[in-house]
């Protein structure tokens, strides 16, 4: 001590010890899945120095997969002193899965959401997937393969085919036909970085349009098709990339259309999370999201390619209920621009753990304005508009059970309302 201050002096000896290497990595427990869809996911390699931040790494990676109901990473003594054994236990789930969701809005009436997804085909890692919508406003049909490894590369190919065919009859007096194609190309920049590359072809047809329609929506009924490039930067930095509860996503996205066809803009988006852990099983997630499109060689922006920003994003609002209108005939005409954030909070209602059954909380603001057409009778102001709520959802045996119910509380007078989503799903 000294002096009367209540202080002392601490010296710390700090001696480095021996590097220990991996000797052996054995893998247990994976009965569906092959050896190398697991090692490929290891941070490090038989022969090289030990590192606890790499496993710990390599374990939360093998989570993410979703093939796994538990991963177990055991360090063993090594046939030498300065050799280790890893010994990697797994315990298989269910990779298959069936999803049926059900809803309810006042622009679609009833719909059922069903798809059939195999995340890890033939035990590959592959995923294969098919989903399809239906209700009396659209119906989408939706094909596609992955491949996580091509090339046996860190190089992740997928392959999407899609039909739709939307009825905007209630919200813009138009159909929209549409058939396509996008192919990804996707690799790592860092541990947490990737680049995705991608192409689409589509093309559609603005159909069905009502003789009482706005203008600017019959000024644009026939064929068009998009051929577009784009790309991705992805940081990812979620502690689990399925029920997230700490760390951050960001995506950025940029496309541009007019490598032939007839469509020609400039697209940017930016998509963010945030989750924090605020005690236990208590989780605060921040998110949100903003977009701008514009045309590029003399062209406006056609009112397929504008955002339509409702309850997916803003829930309280339904589809397509916020943006420019107009204001004779109600139609939505889509905006150039939008933004939006969510604060929510995720806790347990005190039920049995096993039960799964969990709460939130939540407010989500933003808005959507913006197009090239101008005239007295399109309402398109970038006020706020604004909505609070809470939800319940149920992991059950039966699958995914979820019930949102949201109060819009900031709006214009031509925006449009849903106060209850609910869906739910089972798998196999």
């Amino acid at each position: 001590p000294e002096g009367k201050e209540k202080i002392i002096d601490l010296t710390y000896d700090v001696r480095e010890g021996p590097k220990v290497y991996v000797e052996r990595i054995n893998i247990f427990g994976n009965l569906g899945t092959l050896d190398e869809v697991i090692r490929r996911e290891f941070r490090l390699s038989e022969g090289d120095a030990y590192s606890s931040s790499k496993i710990k790494r390599t374990e939360q990676r093998l989570n993410n997969l979703g093939y796994f109901e538990k991963v177990d990473i055991q360090t063993k003594p090594g046939s030498k002193p300065d050799q280790t054994r890893l010994d990697v236990e797994v315990k298989e789930k269910s990779t298959g899965e069936i999803t049926i969701g059900a809803g309810y809005s006042t622009t679609d009436g009833p719909l059922i959401d069903a798809g059939i997804t195999e995340r890890n085909f033939l035990g590959r890692g592959q995923e294969l997937r098919f989903r399809t919508l239906y209700s009396q406003k659209r119906q989408n049909y939706d094909i596609g393969f992955t491949e996580p490894y091509f090339l046996d590369r860190q190089l992740a190919a997928s392959q999407d085919f899609y039909k739709t065919t939307e009825n905007y009859a209630t919200t813009a007096s138009y159909n929209r036909d549409a058939i396509g194609e996008i192919s990804k190309l996707s690799y790592a920049l860092s541990e947490n970085l990737q680049h995705q590359v991608r192409y689409s072809l589509e093309q559609s047809n603005i159909t069905g349009v009502d003789i009482n329609a706005s203008r600017y929506i019959k000024e644009q009924a026939g064929f068009y098709t998009t051929s577009m490039v784009g790309h991705s930067l992805i940081y990812d930095e979620r502690d689990n990339r399925f029920t997230p509860t700490d760390g951050y996503y960001v995506r950025a996205n940029q496309d541009i259309a007019g490598l032939g066809g007839t469509d020609h803009f400039i697209r940017h988006e930016i998509i963010g999370e945030y989750y924090v852990p605020v005690a236990k099983k208590w989780t605060l997630e921040t998110s949100g999201a903003a977009g701008n499109i514009f045309g590029i060689g003399g062209g406006g922006v056609r009112i397929n390619q504008r955002w339509n920003i409702g309850s997916d994003q803003i829930a309280g609002f339904n589809r397509a209920g916020i943006g420019p209108r107009d204001t004779t005939t109600g139609d939505a005409l889509g905006g150039n621009t939008y933004y939006y954030a969510t604060e929510a909070l995720h806790f347990p209602l005190g039920l049995p753990d096993d039960l799964g059954i969990t709460g939130n909380l939540f407010v989500n603001a933003g808005s959507e304005f913006g197009i090239d057409e101008s005239g007295a009778n399109i309402a398109d102001s970038s006020s706020l508009r604004a909505a609070g709520g809470f939800g319940i959802a149920w992991a059950s045996q039966f699958g995914p059970i979820k019930v949102d119910f949201a109060k819009a509380f900031l709006k214009e007078d031509y925006d449009k309302e849903e106060l209850v989503r609910f869906s739910f799903g089972t798998k196999f």
